[in-house]
């Protein structure tokens, strides 16, 4: 997937990093983007301008991107990019970075996807101490049965979404004992597709 990167923020570095490391085509648009890409030693085609200027975003091959995120510090110019790259250059996903979570329902209205970046934190917070909860409302305890010492671990499912149980191999000789979706726990199946949100339960030996 060929993506442009608006902003060099530290957000935007990282996310560079990541669409890098999984095989995507990535162009880095910010004013200093050849400097900062050259500083920090990133293998970036990096184009530097203003993020919002229509020859840069030509010049960052807008015309043939598979998708844009606007990741700069300024909520206004990433707005005002993500709307240049729908309207004008019909970049098919626009993935935009904001700080005004009032105003999300109108940007995702507009067409594009807006992220919050305190939205995204207070969720992390909130599913760490949700699964705290859950983790104490169940017994993780070891178990002894029939002479076996048996131990239960939880693992967030998210990655694994869409996969069925009995497809899930990398769960380091566990076996996946239950799922629990919405607070709710549920044996494991073999045909069970697991969605996002799940967790497993893992018991080892």
């Amino acid at each position: 997937m060929q993506v442009i990167v608006l902003g060099a923020s530290r957000a935007g570095i990282h996310l560079v990093r990541r669409l890098l490391s999984a095989g995507h085509e990535v162009v880095l648009v910010d004013p200093n983007a050849e400097e900062i890409a050259s500083k920090k030693s990133i293998g970036v085609v990096a184009v530097s301008g203003v993020i919002i200027d229509i020859d840069v975003l030509r010049e960052a091959s807008i015309e043939t991107a598979d998708a844009l995120c606007a990741m700069s510090e300024s909520e206004n110019q990433n707005l005002m990019a993500s709307q240049i790259a729908q309207d004008i250059f019909h970049v098919q996903h626009v993935i935009t970075r904001v700080y005004d979570i009032s105003g999300l329902p109108i940007y995702n209205k507009a067409g594009f996807v807006a992220i919050s970046s305190t939205d995204v934190t207070c969720d992390a917070v909130m599913r760490e101490l949700e699964d705290r909860e859950l983790e104490s409302s169940l017994d993780f305890s070891a178990h002894h049965i029939m002479g076996s010492t048996i131990n239960f671990t939880m693992l967030n499912a998210d990655k694994l979404a869409g996969a069925h149980i009995k497809e899930v191999k990398d769960t380091d000789s566990r076996h996946i004992f239950a799922i629990v979706r919405d607070s709710v726990m549920i044996l494991a199946q073999p045909d069970m597709k697991i969605e996002k949100g799940d967790k497993l339960i893992l018991a080892s030996l």
